[in-house]
C-alpha cells in the first residue's frame, strides 16, 4: 500500500467515525468531572526531534530522530464546550527547554507557546479508553534562533506560528489522568513570518494531570 492510499484511508476512516457517532451529550459518556469538575490541566513533555516536515510526521512515522531534544510543561483551561458537547476549546500556554546537538555544535534554548486547542472526544468506545483528538494553534517564541531550523530550512527566526495535533488517552475509571501523544511545529506558515517555510517538528510524549 502506497503512502498516499494509506494516508486517505486513515483520513476516510478518522471521518467516517466522527460523523457515524451520534453528537449527543447522553450517548457518549465523559469521565466524571473531565472539564466541570476539574478545567484546569497540567501537562508534562518529553520530546525528540524529527526531521519530518509536518505532513509527513503525521502521517508518515516515525523520520529520523536526531540527538535534540525537549522538556516542557503545560498550563492549560477548558473555555467552552459547542456543537450538542462534541467539541471543546481550550487555552494553553506552554514552557519547554530544548538542547541537543546540531551540525556546528551544541545549542540550548527555551521556547513559549501560547494557543488555542479545539478538541473532538466522542468516540463510541469512551466507556473503555476515553479518547480525543485536538487541533492547536498559537505562538510559538524562542530565546535563541534555533540553528537546527537555519540549517535544515535556510533561515528561521525567534517567533513563528505555532501547530499541535494531539491523541490524548484517559481510563476512564482514573479520569483525572492522561497519557498524550502530541506532533509539535513550528514554522513560518509558507513564509508569512519572516519569509520563513516550515522549520521543525518534534514527537511528544506527556502525562496530564486534571484538576
Amino acid at each position: 500500500m502506497s503512502f498516499c492510499t494509506l494516508r486517505l484511508t486513515i483520513c476516510c476512516v478518522v471521518t467516517l467515525t466522527v460523523a457515524a457517532t451520534p453528537c449527543r451529550s447522553d450517548t457518549v459518556p465523559h469521565p466524571a468531572g473531565i472539564t466541570d469538575e476539574h478545567p484546569w490541566t497540567v501537562t508534562f513533555f518529553n520530546g525528540v526531534y524529527t526531521d519530518r516536515r509536518f505532513g509527513k510526521a503525521v502521517f508518515n512515522l516515525p523520520g529520523s530522530f536526531e540527538k535534540n531534544y525537549l522538556q516542557g510543561i503545560a498550563l492549560s483551561r477548558h473555555l467552552a464546550r459547542f456543537w450538542h458537547d462534541c467539541f471543546a476549546v481550550e487555552a494553553e500556554i506552554m514552557a519547554a527547554r530544548h538542547h541537543g546537538r546540531h551540525r556546528q555544535g551544541n545549542q540550548s534554548y527555551q521556547e513559549y507557546v501560547a494557543a488555542l486547542f479545539l478538541r473532538y472526544d466522542r468516540f463510541p468506545w469512551n466507556d473503555r479508553l476515553h479518547t480525543s483528538i485536538a487541533l492547536g494553534e498559537g505562538l510559538s517564541l524562542a530565546s535563541k534562533v534555533p540553528m537546527r531550523e537555519v540549517q535544515i530550512r535556510g533561515n528561521s527566526q525567534r517567533l513563528l506560528n505555532y501547530l499541535a495535533l494531539e491523541l490524548e488517552l484517559t481510563l476512564p475509571d482514573h479520569p483525572r489522568y492522561s497519557l498524550t501523544y502530541r506532533i509539535h511545529h513550528r514554522s513560518g506558515v509558507f513564509g508569512l513570518f519572516g519569509d520563513v517555510r516550515g522549520a521543525s517538528d518534534y514527537y511528544l510524549l506527556g502525562l496530564r494531570c486534571r484538576f
